[in-house]
């Protein structure tokens, strides 16, 4: 998606201005801000295609950012720049909307690489069908998911990892496909962020005694057709 605008939110002049001229290069746009309010102001008059978005920011950070987007109901991918390694540091950046991460310092190729995936997927995601399994059904047009038909309310990552699972229903998945799929196949290193999410998608699906996701020790995860 040569072309695309994108939006860096960062507080670092010098790394703000390396990025800019290398995402230049690679064909994008490219728009700064640097603070969080004023990146919400300029979302407001024109959405970006995609926003790279430093964690630590002045006077509001990344973290409530994205949420404030999400919660706008803007979409489009948005990807976190962060210095600090822990799983759980990761774990919120995706709960507060990120699509996807990058710790630093960074890899300007990586970088690069890592916004390609994430507005192809932004392209291709608008199929109208339905999916429907153990009594969970997505919708990928809206994002909506019900269980029972009672709507439950999911980060957009653990939209994602849902999502992925139903439309696989029936089959045990590798923990390498599940990482491909829903993490672009970046963060191998992560062992436990896929547990992480999948607890989370327990619990907001009811999912009490692992019978629709269940854990296939060593390989994976199975999600009962129900």
């Amino acid at each position: 998606m040569s072309g695309a605008t994108i939006l860096v939110v960062e507080d670092d002049a010098t790394i703000a201005r390396f990025v800019e001229l290398e995402l230049v290069h690679a064909g994008y746009d490219v728009l700064r801000a640097d603070d969080g309010p004023a990146a919400l102001d300029m979302v407001e008059q024109a959405p970006p295609d995609l926003m790279v978005l430093d964690l630590m920011l002045p006077n509001l950070d990344g973290l409530e950012v994205s949420r404030q987007i999400r919660e706008s109901g803007y979409r489009f991918p948005i990807l976190m720049l962060t210095a600090r390694s822990q799983t759980g540091d990761v774990v919120s950046g995706f709960d507060a909307g990120a699509d996807d991460y990058l710790r630093k310092p960074f890899e300007m190729p990586e970088l690069v690489s890592r916004i390609r995936v994430l507005l192809k997927r932004a392209e291709a995601e608008v199929p109208s069908l339905q999916y429907r399994a153990s009594g969970i059904e997505v919708d990928p047009s809206s994002r909506r998911v019900t269980v029972d038909g009672e709507p439950v309310e999911l980060t957009a990552k653990e939209y994602e990892l849902l999502a992925f699972l139903v439309t696989n229903a029936g089959r045990v998945i590798p923990r390498e496909e599940i990482l491909e799929a829903v993490w672009g196949g970046q963060h191998g290193a992560d062992s436990n962020v896929i547990e992480v999410f999948v607890h989370h998608v327990r619990s907001k699906i009811g999912d009490r005694d692992n019978r629709i996701i269940q854990t296939v020790r060593g390989v994976g995860y199975f999600f009962a057709r129900g």
